[in-house]
């Protein structure tokens, strides 16, 4: 019951209300900046993996615990990635989450 209602209800209201966050200059900000945005994304998207790999074979870990390991690195960012930071109204240095 937790992992299969109450967990996807959890997350499915932090992404919409991170998603509210958003505004057009935030858009407009990755577009005057779009070294920074895709040295992150490319971070993200082959750095990570890449390392998760490299960490399952270094520890010999077992084939499912690979999997997961692989599995959790390749999900970009993450739903929680910039939550933390958005609550107390940090600034951060991505370009898409600008101060407000």
């Amino acid at each position: 019951m937790l992992i299969e209602v109450v967990l996807p209800i959890i997350l499915t209201v932090i992404m919409f209300s991170l998603g509210l966050g958003l505004r057009p200059r935030d858009f407009a900000l990755i577009a005057a900046q779009p070294k920074a945005f895709s040295i992150g994304a490319m971070n993200q998207l082959i750095a990570v993996p890449l390392v998760a790999f490299a960490l399952a074979k270094l520890f010999d870990l077992p084939a499912g615990v690979a999997l997961g390991l692989m599995i959790l690195a390749a999900c970009p960012g993450g739903v929680l990635s910039m939550l933390q930071p958005s609550l107390p109204k940090a600034t951060s240095r991505c370009p898409s989450r600008s101060p407000r």
